[in-house]
């Protein structure tokens, strides 16, 4: 069922792509990235509080909420801003096969930061992921 998941959610980013990149071409690249930050935020924290409440933000550390910010704000503020300007730079295709490389960026960080790593085979595919980014990117 995870494979499944993993496909909807690719359909569901390459269709995100094509859409916002259309989008993009008559809107600012920030106030897009900050209608995008809005409306998610506003879906879900509709869903959370339908689904779980409030009582779950009760038992959050400071520490838990300061991470969860910091990420929020590099995955959608940095992140999002940046690939709407390579979407309108290189199109949706490009912007799309260049986010590929994410797991690469994850690992040297995780490493570095966390002290995490990766096994061999797990290594080695995101590899193979990065080389095949680099053969889709190459004009």
């Amino acid at each position: 069922m995870g494979i499944l998941w993993g496909m909807l959610s690719a359909i569901g980013f390459a269709l995100f792509q094509v859409v916002n990149r259309r989008a993009g071409l008559g809107i600012d690249v920030l106030r897009a990235t900050f209608l995008l930050i809005l409306v998610s935020a506003l879906i879900l924290t509709g869903l959370a509080l339908t689904m779980e409440g409030l009582v779950p933000l009760r038992n959050l550390s400071g520490q838990a909420l300061l991470s969860f910010s910091l990420a929020g704000f590099f995955h959608y503020v940095l992140g999002w801003t940046l690939l709407g300007l390579s979407q309108r730079e290189v199109g949706a295709a490009r912007a799309g096969a260049l986010v590929g490389i994410s797991p690469l960026f994850a690992v040297v960080i995780a490493w570095v930061l966390v002290g995490e790593r990766l096994p061999l085979p797990a290594l080695l595919g995101v590899l193979a992921v990065v080389a095949g980014v680099y053969l889709i990117s190459r004009d």
